[in-house]
């Protein structure tokens, strides 16, 4: 699928001092990313649930599950995919997802980003 941020991609790439992730984007956009959104949004097959099961976000948890749940926001490690996405390694282990920048652009989680596809998704419905 093609986005319309296809073409865009990090001018700058870094964290703030709190420990989000901030980007420049090459259209001058500017994005802030707070970890438990990025885990939120992770587009690996097992979270998304396109392997014919819930996504993960709805498994039940068990009690050893439960008590390292803090650890799945925490960024252990990220690393580049190509010259077209990160990837990050969570405090848990979870490591599957690839953050294209199209997508992460697509995620942007600014007040107008998040208005633009509210109204985009009313005009669809």
């Amino acid at each position: 699928m093609r986005s319309e941020y296809s073409n865009i991609e990090p001018a700058e790439l870094g964290w703030t001092e709190d420990g989000h992730a901030h980007i420049v984007w090459s259209d001058e956009h500017i994005s802030t990313y707070e970890p438990a959104l990025l885990r939120k949004i992770c587009p690996c097959a097992e979270c998304r649930g396109t392997h014919g099961t819930p996504p993960k976000a709805f498994t039940i948890l068990s009690p050893k599950q439960l008590k390292s749940a803090p650890r799945q926001v925490v960024v252990d490690k990220v690393e580049p995919v190509g010259n077209y996405a990160i990837a990050f390694t969570w405090g848990d282990g979870h490591r599957e997802g690839i953050y294209t920048w199209a997508f992460l652009r697509d995620e942007c989680p600014c007040d107008a980003c998040t208005h633009r596809r509210r109204i985009d998704a009313e005009g669809r419905s």
